[in-house]
């Protein structure tokens, strides 16, 4: 007797949500690490770019920095996604009965 969009809004949409915000996060996160291929089939100039060109002149300072940042971002979407997960499924939050 409950209609379709309520089911849907209810119980599909809800128990759908989390394995999407997960595997969008890490989609994401390879994202963010894969622009140097696409920057250099482009000929686009960025962080890929610049960590390329890096590598070709041994410029070892500059390349540590643009993965520290690359890693750094990798982090920091895969922390979201790690903190939004609770908020999406109430399941995953820490109970009386974890440790």
């Amino acid at each position: 007797g409950v209609a379709g969009r309520t089911v849907v809004r209810r119980h599909v949409l809800r128990n759908a949500l989390g394995p999407v915000v997960t595997v969008g996060g890490t989609m994401l996160a390879g994202l963010l690490i894969s622009t140097a291929i696409v920057e250099t089939a482009f000929d686009v100039p960025g962080l890929g770019s610049l960590l390329v060109q890096s590598v070709t002149s041994q410029d070892f300072a500059v390349v540590q920095a643009v993965t520290l940042l690359s890693v750094a971002a990798f982090v920091l979407v895969n922390l979201a996604v790690d903190l939004l997960a609770p908020l999406v499924d109430p399941r995953l939050s820490p109970g009386e009965g974890s440790s």
